[in-house]
């Protein structure tokens, strides 16, 4: 089982520096930001702060009760997130506050309870305790990427003959479709997962209303002035305070 974190297994219930916020700034929805309601360092400094500051909620109720029933029947359980690396620590934190522990069923090479992986390709990428970061790069890759590497290191070729994988982005699925299209003794299971938007187009009338977003921009503005009146060396400097 590969799970997808954002918008699959944990939401925001506010909308800023939640997926559909990302989404947003990333110009991904039918209404897009002006440019002066993009985000300065948004990959820098603007998402890690904000994973750091929002406590996430779970997608559906029951979601921590149907993984441990997976693991609980024997089943490899990971998550295959687009965050980066930088943003483990409060990845890890939610997902063990919801009671979601994927460290218990994770792939590791034989003989060994853990694994930890931390390679620099396109883009930095890291797996361990369950959860593999992407840092935005093909999903369909980057699982065949572990799994060949953890099948290489434990000497077993192929290591699993069936693989389902849920997540909320078409692209996603359309990637890892196209990952395992032509791979022999691998039957891939894809689910788009949408209760999210479905779920914000019903309440709404769309996954993003321009009232939405104009309070998203106006949240973010408030909380910048409030911490570079806290902390003033924030401003100092033309470069993101991740680059400094």
């Amino acid at each position: 089982m590969v799970l997808d974190i954002d918008n699959t297994i944990l939401t925001s219930n506010i909308d800023l520096g939640s997926d559909i916020w990302y989404q947003w700034q990333r110009s991904s929805l039918e209404i897009i930001p002006t440019e002066t309601q993009k985000v300065d360092c948004l990959f820098e400094d603007a998402i890690g702060l904000l994973y750091e500051l929002n406590p996430l909620v779970l997608t559906e109720d029951n979601i921590p009760n149907i993984i441990s029933t997976w693991q609980n029947n024997g089943n490899y359980v990971i998550a295959l997130t687009s965050r980066s690396p930088r943003y483990r620590a409060a990845t890890e934190r939610e997902l063990l506050n919801k009671g979601i522990d994927l460290s218990k069923t994770a792939i590791t090479e034989h003989g060994k309870t853990t694994v930890v992986y931390r390679e620099q390709l396109q883009r930095e990428i890291s797996y361990m305790n369950g959860i593999m970061m992407t840092s935005g790069m093909d999903k369909g890759k980057m699982l065949k990427h572990l799994i060949s590497k953890v099948s290489k290191l434990s000497n077993e070729s192929p290591m699993f003959d069936a693989i389902t994988f849920v997540d909320d982005s078409l692209i996603n699925i359309q990637n890892m479709h196209q990952a395992y299209e032509n791979t022999s003794g691998v039957e891939l299971t894809a689910i788009h997962y949408t209760h999210v938007e479905e779920q914000r187009k019903q309440n709404f009338g769309a996954v993003l209303t321009q009232e939405q977003a104009n309070k998203m921009d106006e949240d973010w503005k408030s909380l910048t002035t409030f911490l570079n009146q806290l902390f003033p060396r924030r401003q100092v400097g033309a470069t993101c305070i991740a680059n400094e």
